[in-house]
């Protein structure tokens, strides 16, 4: 399963159609970005350039 960090914005929805598209088990997590979020530190641990989407992969179990 992926976790995918994203919020409703163009590429956002790209990565959405992706990984439905191409049938992977993922959930995601919302990065709202109209309030700063993606600035967080926590976020910036898992993409440091602060932009969406961003995908982590946890491998095949």
């Amino acid at each position: 399963m992926i976790d995918l960090y994203s919020w409703p914005a163009p590429n956002g929805h790209k990565a959405h159609i992706m990984v439905e598209e191409l049938g992977i088990a993922y959930r995601i997590i919302p990065i709202d970005i109209t309030s700063g979020a993606q600035h967080e530190a926590s976020y910036r641990a898992i993409n440091p350039n602060g932009k969406i989407p961003a995908i982590v992969d946890h491998g095949i179990s």
